[in-house]
């Protein structure tokens, strides 16, 4: 079937934002999977306050490791400037007059060394500038290959020592990449590296969501010839969720009970169910005359985000987890779809199409206090926050073709963390509690 017959089929029987979705996935050009790098691109002045700290290269013997990645004083110069939190003041070594010319209370190193096995002995402090006190130390025993694991594990407690709150360093992203022609879901970790491939089908995959404490993930396949949701639970098969279901997606997880929100399709009509993805039963949540998709549940559980046409065109509603109660909360536009809930619950971030682009905003739950945050710099969609509600990740084809980006949630320190291939529909993991699963932690000093 040619591509245009295609997206007449799914016209006749999708709502506008499935034809709409569907429409960009089947153009879209095809590109390789490839190595990932970062590059930043700043685009505006933060109006949160940062942290000047300093940060200083770990010792090491020269020539004893031949390192295969960054090393750790990259790794968490990356993690800071990423995090939102933090101003770095790089130095080549202890600098006592730099530090405090830039007002950096603190500074990070540490000592690397061989150790028996091919293993490498990492020691990270946080110490003190004016004083050299040592507030934090850590030392671990990895495999190099573990290494940007253990030095996130450490900037998430220099984040708690220093701020008193959870960083996100050792939190992962789910995401789409086109690899071969074919969009498959994808894990890395949340900066973009240690990517790993989830799904390996020969028919589309996307629409990735988490399960509960990070278990698995969600998605969409097509191998059936319609949208279809399935399960993957990490090291398990891939599993049908609702076969009875003839058309299901855009899948929300309830992050009290684990239950599934999600569209299911029927005779052209879109309707959100919810249903029990391990006894498989399911039933309708709203019975409204218009359609519904992009199901989003409050942090609490006890409100949903969702997408409908009811007004002539998409805009957000937000409703009960009933399904009662049900209010606008986008009218500024004709175009706003893909809400998602921050973390603190006060604020949503959604896509509103702007004279045929497509940017990112932020509102309050009333529709007020309207934030743009991207700028007619390409499209830009799918915002996802992060667990800490200090950052905002979304897909971006700004550079010519779709990646990922992380920004913070007043949309500056724009940062890509994706360089090669096709990649979009970004989605964060929760709080992440066994990122140090893999490495040997010797002790805290």
């Amino acid at each position: 079937m040619k591509i245009v017959d295609k997206i007449k089929a799914f016209s006749r029987i999708l709502s506008w934002a499935l034809v709409f979705f569907f429409a960009y996935l089947l153009f879209s050009p095809v590109v390789s999977f490839a190595a990932i790098d970062t590059i930043a691109v700043d685009v505006g002045i933060s109006v949160f306050k940062t942290m000047p700290i300093g940060v200083v290269p770990f010792a090491e013997n020269k020539g004893a490791i031949e390192w295969i990645e960054e090393k750790p004083h990259q790794i968490v110069t990356r993690d800071a400037q990423l995090s939102g939190r933090f101003e770095v003041i790089a130095s080549d070594k202890f600098n006592l007059a730099l530090f405090s010319k830039n007002r950096a209370k603190h500074y990070i190193t540490g000592k690397v060394t061989p150790a028996e096995g091919g293993k490498l002995r990492l020691e990270c402090f946080l110490y003190v500038a004016q004083t050299k006190d040592l507030l934090l130390g850590e030392a671990y025993t990895i495999s190099q290959q573990d290494l940007r694991r253990a030095m996130h594990k450490f900037f998430d407690e220099v984040i708690y020592r220093l701020w008193g709150e959870r960083g996100v360093a050792s939190t992962k992203l789910a995401y789409v990449s086109k690899m071969d022609g074919i969009k498959q879901v994808v894990v890395s970790d949340y900066d973009g590296f240690h990517r790993s491939q989830i799904t390996r089908d020969t028919t589309i995959s996307m629409m990735p969501v988490w399960m509960r404490e990070n278990k698995g993930l969600y998605f969409v396949n097509f191998k059936t010839h319609r949208p279809k949701l399935y399960s993957k639970l990490f090291g398990g098969p891939i599993k049908s969720v609702f076969p009875q279901l003839d058309q299901t997606y855009s899948p929300a997880v309830n992050p009290k009970t684990g239950e599934l929100l999600f569209s299911s399709t029927v005779d052209g009509k879109t309707d959100l169910f919810i249903g029990n993805p391990e006894t498989g039963k399911a039933k309708k949540f709203a019975y409204l005359k218009s359609n519904q998709t992009s199901p989003a549940w409050s942090p609490f559980a006890s409100e949903v985000l969702f997408t409908s046409d009811r007004g002539g065109g998409p805009q957000i509603f937000v409703m009960g987890k009933d399904g009662s109660d049900m209010r606008r909360v986008t009218f500024m536009g004709r175009y706003n779809e893909r809400a998602s809930w921050s973390p603190e619950g006060d604020r949503i971030a959604y896509t509103s199409m702007d004279n045929g682009k497509m940017n990112i905003y932020t509102c309050a739950l009333d529709g007020s206090d309207i934030v743009q945050l991207t700028n007619n710099a390409g499209n830009n969609e799918h915002p996802t926050w992060s667990p800490d509600g200090k950052l905002i990740a979304f897909a971006s084809n700004r550079s010519g073709s779709y990646q990922i980006y992380i920004m913070r949630k007043d949309g500056s320190n724009v940062t890509r963390i994706t360089n090669s291939g096709e990649n979009t529909s970004p989605t964060w993991s929760f709080f992440y509690e066994d990122a140090n699963k893999q490495q040997t932690k010797e002790g805290a000093k």
